[in-house]
């Protein structure tokens, strides 16, 4: 059988990525094990902030990992923003800004002249006349409810253009990716660990069936920690029956110290000192 073509993914401004489609969603879970979060809603569920749905949205790590492995395409949907339009005529010209009314001394609002309430009232209340006023200086945007290209199944050419990956940028980010990518070569699932003061979960297979046995922390290999720090880190993680991880990674030279860009990462394990068992007494 041929291999399945890669997953497409949509990349967004805060360096993320998107994945539009259940098929796609699913296989990045099952063969390669990115997790990503749901942040799309569902129009059955009247919570919209309890159950998500697609798109699923990739964390940079993750979209570094599956380029570097060759699993997806980037691509950048138009902007919809650009195809702001008005009425045919034109959008009509702004209006000089009127002065709100001062307040007077004993802090009420302006009291209307006599009648003037009335009279608007007696006028084109309810008609068409108010909502022409409304609709006069009324811009109209597009928003997109679904990918770009969805629209009858077949892509047109010039519906998003592929784009040029450029994190990580910074010796943090490095380290982040070189973490994430270490672990995940070992068998591990990750997801954000930011419920837990942490960067990453990791967990023993998926989400779904496992409970995360790991907190991991990326800090740099020549940070000067203080022990309020430590503590607290290691409270967080232990008070969630979890082992926290403190992990780093340095640039590993090949040749003397040439930096071949590869990095080594190292580990320090802090375990509780009594059994994280619910079943401890």
């Amino acid at each position: 059988a041929e291999d399945p073509p890669p997953v497409r993914v949509q990349v967004t401004d805060g360096d993320k990525g998107l994945v539009w489609t259940a098929d796609e969603y699913y296989r990045l879970r099952t063969v390669h094990r990115l997790i990503g979060a749901m942040v799309g809603g569902l129009p059955g569920f009247r919570q919209q902030d309890q159950v998500h749905g697609l798109p699923l949205q990739l964390s940079p790590e993750e979209v570094t990992l599956a380029v570097s492995r060759g699993w997806v395409t980037l691509y950048e949907a138009p902007d919809p923003l650009a195809d702001v339009t008005a009425d045919e005529g034109g959008a009509p010209p702004a209006k000089e800004a009127r002065r709100p009314p001062q307040a007077n001394r004993k802090g009420w609002g302006v009291k209307p002249k006599p009648g003037q309430g009335a009279k608007k009232a007696r006028g084109d209340a309810g008609g068409d006349g108010d909502v022409e006023r409304m609709l006069a200086n009324a811009s109209f945007v597009t928003v997109p409810l679904r990918e770009p290209d969805e629209g009858d199944g077949e892509r047109e050419e010039g519906d998003g253009r592929t784009v040029q990956w450029t994190y990580p940028r910074t010796a943090t980010q490095r380290a982040r990716c070189a973490v994430f990518a270490d672990l995940h070569d070992r068998g591990l699932t990750m997801t954000t660990g930011i419920k837990f003061g942490a960067d990453f979960l990791a967990y023993p297979g998926d989400p779904m069936a496992y409970h995360a046995g790991f907190c991991v922390r990326v800090v740099p290999d020549d940070a000067h920690m203080r022990c309020q720090h430590l503590s607290g880190w290691a409270r967080t993680s232990h008070g969630a029956r979890k082992n926290l991880v403190l992990a780093s990674a340095v640039a590993a030279g090949n040749d003397g110290d040439r930096d071949d860009g590869r990095m080594r990462v190292e580990y320090l394990t802090v375990m509780p000192d009594v059994e994280q068992s619910s079943n401890a007494r």
